[in-house]
């Protein structure tokens, strides 16, 4: 899911749903790039490789481990008492019902990516197939209905309990590895609408999809709560606008590593103007720096950071207006954490603060025990 998704798609709703307000998102490029992305291996090295993703359809195994749905949530609010703030990082809802072996593991939040949260399981073990990823649902949210934009997708009108409206989009599939993609959109009860999918499965597909997809949905309750992360922030640079909060925990289901990154800008395109990182890892996760959100180890359906056209490249010595990306990183209290400064366009957003190093000493870690998390996390 990326800022491109944000396009006009005004067609559906001259059809199936005439009086749903306009789209703003193109579900067309959205498919054409998650496909694109399955024929590639995911990259999870910190400081030193992009998390490529799968957003095909759906993945339903017979992985063992109970699903956590109605188990309480260890980042809900519960420690921080000691700071005030707020929590850039909100949960969109709640899973009622999972298959067996997922779990719910990331949350996003933002303008560059908008608001999602996905359930993983574990990697496959006795497939043979290098391209077999973990089985992935992904919840998403939008104030308006998307809409297919391309002409080989077909929308079909479906029922999910409580909901006035929702559909299936398929789009065709791509030989006999890729079966057809099917997403499910429905309105909530507040009048905002939710999109389910995920990676793909030759085991599940058609009509068995379907119905697996609508009961998943059935069982989502709308929530908007925050999501408790392991850093405080004690004073941001002015005017900056929040482009990415995200949490990956655990990165690998069956494994205890987890990461977090926030994301600033100065408000215009959320990857071409000024912006600024913090990125946190277990120390024994981190293998260098710098860090930054494209370096963080994410699990399929995770949002990845495209490539800042404005930051310099190694080896680079013109390098922006403002000055240089540059980086700054510590360890404390089993903690890697890093803040990396992109300028661009004549402005550094962290020049009021001292550079990376001068917010790098405005953040305080809470540790690797999720006891001890705040939801204040940036005041």
């Amino acid at each position: 899911m990326t800022h491109d998704l944000k396009t006009s798609l005004d067609d559906f709703a001259e059809t199936a749903y005439a009086d749903a307000p306009p789209s703003t998102v193109d579900i067309g490029k959205a498919r054409a790039d998650g496909r694109r992305r399955t024929a590639t291996a995911r990259l999870t090295t910190i400081g030193g490789g992009v998390a490529v993703v799968a957003a095909c359809a759906l993945v339903v195994n017979t992985l063992g481990g109970a699903s956590p749905a109605g188990k309480a949530d260890p980042h809900s609010p519960a420690a921080g008492h000691a700071f005030t703030g707020t929590d850039p990082l909100t949960t969109i809802g709640r899973f009622g019902y999972l298959p067996d072996g997922f779990q719910t593991v990331g949350w996003n939040t933002g303008d560059a990516y908008g608001n999602a949260m996905r359930a993983l399981t574990k990697p496959p073990t006795t497939d043979t197939t290098p391209r077999l990823l973990p089985g992935m649902l992904t919840l998403s949210k939008w104030d308006s209905p998307p809409k297919p934009s391309s002409a080989n997708q077909t929308t079909t009108p479906t029922t999910v309990k409580g909901s006035p409206k929702a559909y299936i989009v398929t789009t065709p599939g791509d030989g006999p590895r890729i079966p057809a993609d099917l997403r499910l959109f429905w309105q909530t009860a507040s009048g905002s609408w939710f999109e389910l999918g995920g990676n793909y499965s030759v085991q599940v597909h058609g009509a068995e999809q379907t119905a697996l997809l609508t009961r998943v949905a059935e069982s989502v309750a709308e929530q908007d709560a925050p999501v408790a992360l392991p850093i405080h922030v004690e004073g941001l640079p002015k005017g900056v606008a929040l482009g990415l909060a995200m949490l990956n925990d655990p990165v690998v289901v069956g494994q205890g590593r987890f990461d977090a990154v926030l994301m600033y800008h100065t408000g215009g395109a959320p990857n071409k103007d000024a912006s600024f990182s913090i990125s946190v890892a277990p120390v024994a996760s981190a293998q260098g720096d710098p860090v930054t959100p494209n370096s963080l180890a994410q699990p399929p359906g995770a949002p990845v950071m495209p490539a800042d056209p404005q930051a310099p490249q190694s080896g680079d010595p013109s390098g922006s207006p403002a000055g240089q990306a540059s980086n700054a990183c510590k360890d404390e209290k089993g903690l890697h954490i890093c803040v990396h400064d992109t300028p661009a366009n004549g402005v550094d957003t962290l020049a009021s603060v001292g550079g990376p190093q001068g917010l790098l000493d405005r953040i305080t870690s809470l540790g690797t025990d999720r006891k001890n998390w705040t939801t204040h996390v940036v005041n």
